[in-house]
């Protein structure tokens, strides 16, 4: 890489950071805004900043797509306005070239994006709204290697796993009675929260006197208690906050089971293709930067921006559950918007040469 290509690669990374910081800053303010709401028990001004803090990742991860478009329209728009772009084409790069640069620290982005996105969005989104239940119910629950401990007056609720839709699995209730002793403990596969009350599966209940134990077994059996529904926010995250990994294997548990994956299927795909639209917004930025921002103001390139990642995220998000609601393939409803942007940002591109 020469020079000239090392001064254009940083010009887009610097300005898409700098959109990026910018964007998150002002969705920072928005966050914390409406934390002041829920103030109440535990949960303290402090209390909400930290959480705020913790919610940032995600945030970040659902603005980097526009973050990018804005701080490449600015940044490649300046230099277009100052006619670097000009000298750069006049030295012998071709908008082929350019363009090929541009992608590459695209690609620097994307990889940015993916490891904010699945490695620190999702468990930095869990602790914050673990952090926020818990300071406002007064409920406490400890995440170890062997699953998730949470206690309820005298009784003690470990969860192997916790999926979207209130549904819990691998989970044993030991119950103890006022002298500390073990008293009961309830093993069951399966348990999903419906109509105000636990329905869980697959149960084995064993009772423990001082004559012994005994054993009961039921296909199905409900309970008032087990963990409080507000609790279940502090174990689970939403279906676009889950990394890839948790999302295929959530799929593949649903489909075990012969229950509706469709809905996380599709949210499985478009994780895997939103890391390309990073890429896809630069495509798109680069027909505006040599043709009809070369002479426009800042303001006017911001306008530009915001118009075309409202209008990539408002399709992308439309077409992806019209899909979900037709019983379209979820590959389809994930990929089809990401390539009629890049196909119609390559056809801008070929009317500027």
């Amino acid at each position: 890489m020469n020079i000239i290509e090392r001064y254009l690669g940083r010009a887009v990374l610097l300005g898409s950071l700098l959109a990026f910081l910018v964007l998150i800053a002002l969705s920072a303010f928005f966050v914390f805004i409406d934390q002041l709401g829920d103030l109440r028990g535990d949960y303290t001004v402090f209390k909400a900043l930290e959480y705020m803090v913790f919610v940032l990742p995600s945030k970040g991860y659902e603005l980097f797509h526009t973050a990018i478009l804005l701080g490449s329209l600015l940044s490649l728009g300046s230099m277009a306005s100052h006619s670097e772009l000009i000298v750069l084409r006049a030295s012998g790069m071709s908008i082929t070239n350019i363009t090929a640069v541009v992608i590459k620290a695209g690609i620097l982005l994307m990889l940015f994006g993916v490891f904010l996105g699945e490695v620190v969005a999702p468990p930095a989104e869990q602790y914050a709204q673990k952090l926020k239940t818990a300071a406002i119910t007064g409920s406490t629950s400890i995440q170890s290697g062997q699953g998730i401990w949470s206690k309820n007056k005298q009784e003690f609720v470990q969860v192997g796993k916790v999926f979207p839709d209130d549904i819990l699995t691998e989970v044993v209730v030991n119950r103890f009675n006022d002298q500390h002793e073990l008293i009961s403990i309830i093993k069951a596969s399966r348990a999903e929260f419906k109509n105000d009350h636990w329905q869980l599966q697959e149960v084995t209940e064993t009772l423990i006197n001082k004559q012994g134990f005994t054993q009961k077994h039921y296909a199905l059996r409900e309970r008032n208690k087990l963990i409080e529904p507000e609790m279940l926010n502090t174990l689970s995250v939403k279906e676009q906050d889950l990394s890839i990994v948790s999302l295929y294997r959530y799929v593949q548990h649903l489909k075990n089971n012969q229950l509706d994956a469709s809905k996380y299927e599709l949210a499985f795909w478009m994780k895997l293709v939103k890391p390309f639209s990073a890429l896809i917004m630069l495509l798109i930025a680069m027909p505006f930067v040599f043709s009809t921002l070369r002479s426009s103001s800042v303001g006017q390139r911001l306008l530009v921006g915001v118009l075309l990642g409202l209008g990539f995220h408002m399709f992308n998000q439309a077409l992806n559950y019209i899909g979900l609601g037709y019983g379209l393939n979820a590959i389809v409803s994930a990929v089809l918007p990401s390539l009629l942007f890049t196909f119609g940002g390559i056809l801008a591109l070929k009317r500027v040469f």
